[in-house]
């Protein structure tokens, strides 16, 4: 009897030890959460300029946007980088909210830059006055010499839907509906806006760096 009590109590211990075991394998990882990751990392959108550059201006823009295409038409983009030179880096974050083509546009214009073409797609998109159907995508593809393999079974698969999603929600968080709009070392300028109106944000930022 004596040697059966031992050992039930033996079982028992033996039992609870394992139990503790259990629960100090198992209790780490309740809490645990794999780290996020970011789909839309500033350091692989697309720029022009060096990253060192002391003033960052970042367009949230849409492919299929009107005042888009107009605000590249009157050519400040390229009279910002005649006037600046290295002093500014000109950033592309896509913000798709103005047509149902926009969200695939603004993915195809990732396919681009995967073969490093975007400014080519998106000077190509804008020059035609932002026609975005599946055909116009195609045809701009081929026309900047994209392998159109490569770049089709990009389009299609979505590769670029998580990212294209995320940049649209991070331009969410400014508060301004309207596209496109830009971030001058984070200050916000609503609208397709002059060379002029530009100069009176970058001039005393630069002057300040001096």
């Amino acid at each position: 009897m004596r040697n059966l009590h031992q050992k039930q109590l033996f079982i028992s211990v033996a039992t609870v030890a394992l139990l503790v075991v259990a629960v100090l394998i198992v209790i780490p990882h309740l809490n645990f959460k794999p780290a996020a990751t970011n789909p839309a990392p500033m350091d692989a959108a697309p720029a022009l300029g060096p990253k060192n550059a002391p003033v960052t201006i970042i367009e949230y823009a849409d492919f299929g946007c009107p005042s888009c295409w107009f605000w590249y038409k009157t050519g400040v983009l390229n009279q910002l980088r005649a006037k600046y030179g290295d002093q500014i880096r000109f950033v592309w974050r896509d913000y798709p909210v103005i047509t149902l083509l926009s969200p695939e546009a603004a993915e195809a214009g990732q396919c681009a830059n995967d073969q490093g073409k975007f400014w080519e797609f998106h000077d190509a998109v804008y020059e035609n006055q932002g026609n975005i159907g599946a055909s116009d995508l195609q045809s701009y593809a081929t026309a900047i010499g994209l392998n159109l393999s490569q770049f089709d079974q990009c389009v299609s698969s979505h590769r670029y839907k998580d990212r294209v999603n995320a940049e649209q929600t991070e331009a969410f968080t400014y508060g301004y509906n309207g596209a496109p709009f830009f971030l001058v070392n984070n200050q916000l300028l609503q609208g397709g806006q002059s060379l002029s109106f530009f100069a009176s944000v970058i001039d005393p930022l630069l002057a300040a760096k001096k």
